[in-house]
């Protein structure tokens, strides 16, 4: 079986997604199309202060306005901070399901370090395969410097993390990634 993962990018307070998250989305909804997944999952948590909506409900409701995709196909993740929350929250729904596959969509500049993070995050359990929408970002030095750097600090912190075993995994995740250890956001 195989799934189909859309993560989310950016939106306003009062819940437009931006150009990117819009991208991925219609990007989702053609992959979605070919009738070859399971369901689709979105991705994302209420991130914004001034917004009390998970951005994974709001790219959920445009693909739902903008698609034949039946709601019940369409499962949100609201928990995720980043890649590498994507990467475990989807670990974590699917681990107990028959799934062998899972094509995610994320956006051009950002597709290697999805693939090297959910592939690390899966460690084999999954086979992964990432799709990437078209941006103007992917000509950017300053923020393929940025990917490059998020590598970098994903590689340092789970460094000593044990990928066959998702308690390791969520230990890592809990005590030393800044987003969840509650140094930035409040701790998971």
């Amino acid at each position: 079986m195989k799934c189909l993962g859309v993560l989310s990018h950016l939106m306003s307070k009062d819940c437009r997604l931006d150009a990117e998250s819009v991208a991925r989305s219609k990007l989702a909804i053609e992959q979605f199309s070919k009738d070859e997944y399971e369901f689709l999952i979105t991705i994302g948590w209420a991130y914004r202060a001034d917004c009390a909506t998970p951005i994974s409900d709001v790219v959920r409701d445009f693909i739902l306005k903008n698609s034949a995709i039946n709601e019940s196909l369409i499962i949100s993740l609201t928990s995720s901070r980043d890649t590498v929350g994507d990467a475990y929250y989807c670990l974590e729904y699917l681990h107990n399901l028959s799934m062998d596959e899972m094509h995610i969509i994320t956006s051009d500049y950002h597709a290697e370090r999805v693939e090297l993070i959910f592939n690390k995050i899966f460690n084999k359990f999954i086979s992964v395969k990432v799709l990437g929408a078209k941006t103007e970002a992917s000509k950017d030095d300053s923020v393929l410097l940025h990917e490059k750097q998020s590598i970098d600090a994903f590689n340092d912190t789970f460094s000593q993390s044990d990928f066959s075993s998702i308690n390791s995994i969520f230990s890592t995740l809990a005590t030393k990634h800044p987003f969840y250890n509650g140094e930035i956001y409040p701790k998971i």
